[in-house]
């Protein structure tokens, strides 16, 4: 009520005085009917003055309004003019302080939750380590083979959690380097290898020794581990997953292709949308829609880039465009 008041205080200052200049007139001139348009031009010309004083104090409050604004800050407007003015900017800084501090509570949970989450990640994989060594040992045996098959997926959905978790400090864990491509990709393999030897699929690396590019290794390399664990787990038995490079536009494309159920055309465009998994995903019980997703959030950060061509029961071809 105070800040209407204040708000329509010049409004009735304005009608007082039009009031006791109404009341003047009428005394000093003869003639009430006959001054009537003096009464209305004067009423009407202070009318006037007021709102376009009104209108130029608070000009820059009724920008502010007006615009779109692409922070919480743009709508304060600098020295406040009327009391509406300075009650709405007022409001405004009380609303900001509100909104930050429920942020920074909201941050501070997300924070607690993360560390939670990756030390239960750290302690889970302890024993998934140990159980896989001790399959490791009696490879001969076909049902420890199941075994570590089970534990190589459980050690794959782990890392899934472990990189997505991280992504959002990548920048703070970035470090932009020339480092060797076909090192890189034989690491992968080599960590990937009894993923090949039980789904009886072969690797087939063709990338020359010299060939560099720049970029993070540890996120480059979790995205290519990210692809070719999705190229022998949809390729078919005996089969043969083929690493390759060569030079493009001045640019190196890493080829990763396998052959196998491929990809059909009404999911291709969607395979990086996060949780999509699509026909495979449904028929092979074995896709969570997290890969191809923390694959393409990689590319992008790198500012690389990353397209795939399949044909369905054949093959499927990731190509990743990569800065030397």
């Amino acid at each position: 009520m105070k800040l209407f008041l204040k708000d329509i205080m010049g409004f009735v200052i304005l009608y007082m005085v039009s009031f006791i200049a109404l009341v003047f007139f009428y005394k000093e001139l003869e003639g009430f009917e006959q001054n009537m348009g003096y009464f209305i031009f004067l009423s009407s010309f202070l009318l006037f003055c007021f709102l376009i004083y009104r209108y130029i104090s608070n000009k820059q409050f009724y920008r502010k309004l007006s615009e779109k604004p692409k922070h919480i800050e743009d709508m304060l407007t600098q020295n406040p003019h009327s009391e509406l003015e300075k009650a709405f900017s007022k409001n405004l800084q009380e609303y900001m302080k509100i909104f930050n501090s429920e942020i920074n509570s909201l941050k501070n949970d997300q924070k607690e939750y993360k560390i939670m989450l990756n030390q239960w990640v750290h302690q889970m994989k302890t024993p998934i380590s140990v159980i896989n060594l001790i399959a490791e040992n009696n490879m001969d045996n076909t049902d420890f083979q199941k075994v570590i098959l089970q534990t190589q997926r459980l050690d794959y959905n782990l890392l899934q959690i472990l990189t997505f978790i991280r992504m959002d400090d990548f920048a703070k864990d970035m470090k932009i380097e020339n480092i060797n491509l076909k090192q890189t990709v034989l690491e992968v393999v080599n960590e990937l290898k009894e993923f090949f030897i039980i789904k009886s699929v072969f690797p087939k690396v063709s990338i020359p020794t010299e060939v560099t590019i720049n970029t993070d290794k540890k996120w480059i390399k979790c995205a290519i581990y990210q692809i070719v664990n999705n190229a022998i787990k949809y390729s078919a038995k005996n089969k043969i997953v083929n690493i390759s490079s060569y030079m493009e536009n001045d640019m190196i494309i890493l080829k990763i292709r396998n052959e196998g159920v491929g990809i059909k055309k009404s999911d291709i465009n969607r395979v990086f949308d996060l949780f999509f998994t699509g026909d495979n995903g449904r028929t092979f019980g074995e896709s969570t829609g997290v890969g191809l997703y923390i694959v393409k959030k990689i590319m992008d950060l790198l500012q690389h880039k990353i397209y795939v061509e399949s044909q369905p029961g054949e093959q499927t071809t990731f190509y990743m465009h990569l800065k030397p």
